[in-house]
């Protein structure tokens, strides 16, 4: 009869670790599923800051083949958060854990942001010109656009890349005062002056121009002149 209780007492130790052993295997599952969430956080983190980035910087600078990047990156993004969601959304049904809804909050707050910067860099493009004035230099160029709210844009560009610089002027009648007195090495006072001058031949045609004026009130020799191609004061 030993053998009999020998076997009976295996049955009910095998019986007895069962429950722990369904306990270790349920955790390791929640590990599992704990590191999938925090994959998917880390790059919906990461994309989210990229473009974000991305965005504010386009404010002053931009190449020609960034909107095709960006977008590019967009979508990719919004694809893998869309995935991401629906994943945590799951697990948030059969959990009820509130931990599960930071990838779709996350995400949400980072399209809210990237939508009001572009709008914002949008509006300051678009605001109504005054007077605008362009140089071409061939291979490159240079334009400063006046706003009608006392502001201008800067923007220096050449082979597909732009930059651009963001100030405050005053005018009077033909004259401009600028809130510095260089901008990007090209304009070299803070006195402007729109005025008519003739062809030479050479260097320019007849036209309209904003001239780069010293203290004294003299043209500065061998400076920039931009040729006004928008007037909108009259």
């Amino acid at each position: 009869m030993q053998p009999a209780l020998v076997s009976v007492d295996r049955k009910v130790l095998r019986n007895r670790h069962k429950p722990y052993a369904n306990r270790c295997a349920t955790f390791d599952k929640n590990q599992v599923k704990d590191k999938k969430q925090i994959i998917r956080l880390i790059v919906i983190l990461g994309i989210g800051l990229f473009l974000t980035y991305r965005i504010y910087q386009f404010r002053f600078s931009s190449f020609i083949f960034d909107g095709i990047i960006f977008g590019g990156i967009a979508l990719i993004g919004i694809a893998y958060w869309i995935w991401s969601t629906t994943k945590d959304i799951k697990q948030y049904k059969l959990t009820k854990s509130n931990r599960f809804l930071i990838g779709p909050i996350l995400g949400t707050l980072f399209i809210g942001l990237i939508i009001g910067l572009n709008w914002k860099n949008n509006s300051e493009f678009n605001k109504p010109t005054l007077v605008r004035a362009y140089y071409d230099g061939d291979f490159n160029g240079t334009s400063i656009d006046f706003k009608t709210d006392g502001t201008y844009i800067f923007d220096n560009h050449a082979i597909g890349f732009s930059e651009y610089i963001y100030g405050k002027y005053k005018i009077n009648g033909q004259s401009i005062s600028l809130d510095r007195n260089e901008i990007d090495n090209v304009i070299k006072s803070d006195l402007l002056e729109i005025k008519d001058i003739a062809e030479n031949g050479v260097d320019y045609l007849a036209g309209t121009y904003i001239l780069q004026i010293e203290s004294n009130g003299n043209e500065i020799e061998r400076a920039t002149k931009f040729r006004v191609v928008e007037d909108n004061r009259k």
